[in-house]
């Protein structure tokens, strides 16, 4: 059984249980993801459709979504994705007070760098993780897939699975998270190397032991 496999079962259980908000949670870290197998999210969408429909609009307000921001993980990848929306030179005060904030969710905070980059926001931010802190200006760093890392790593990993195309996906979205997860650093290319070799091990690995089971 491999990851995309796993990660629908784990859906299913988790309905089938209405422990909504952790299938909900993982929903939006999937679908966020830039690369993603197009059979996995048909199936992850047709999925989705089975979690309550939510009374809350999806056009919050400034107020709202600063309240988002800090409240629990899948109610701050909402609030993100709704900012990702918006020009966030308008923003930016309250994006830095959540990504310098002790309660700011890891996924929630790269994914909003992500679209300050994408925005080519010139102005200096501030943001802080559980072992440093940063300042960057994000029009001047990379995307995560335009990076050093994530170029030689897709590079070792074309080769590596040149013959196994659902091996590579499931490869590439492992490596887009990890690179998505270092922002705002751009990872270098021996980084990237080193990523692709722990990701091919994991990778067959896991078909080893899906073979045994």
């Amino acid at each position: 059984m491999d990851y995309y496999e796993k990660t629908l079962q784990e859906l299913e259980e988790l309905l089938k249980e209405e422990r909504y908000r952790e299938a909900e949670k993982i929903f939006e870290e999937e679908l966020s993801m830039a690369y993603i197998p197009r059979d996995f999210e048909e199936k992850l969408l047709e999925l989705k459709k089975k979690l309550p429909v939510r009374q809350e609009s999806t056009d919050l307000s400034e107020d709202k979504i600063r309240e988002y921001l800090f409240d629990r993980p899948e109610k701050q990848l909402l609030a993100v994705s709704l900012l990702d929306k918006k020009n966030l030179r308008d923003l930016l005060p309250l994006c830095e007070e959540f990504l310098s904030s002790d309660k700011g969710y890891l996924n929630a905070k790269v994914l909003l760098v992500d679209s300050l980059i994408r925005q080519e926001i010139g102005e200096e931010v501030k943001m802080t993780d559980e072992t440093a802190e940063y300042i960057f200006i994000p029009k001047y760093l990379l995307l995560p897939e335009e990076s050093d890392g994530f170029l030689s790593g897709m590079a070792y990993l074309e080769e590596a699975f040149v013959k196994e195309p659902s091996k590579l996906y499931m490869a590439r979205d492992l490596l887009y998270k990890e690179v998505m997860l270092k922002l705002p650093v751009n990872l270098e290319k021996e980084e990237g190397d080193y990523l692709g070799k722990k990701i091919e091990e994991y990778i067959k690995k896991a078909f080893e032991e899906g073979e045994r089971e």
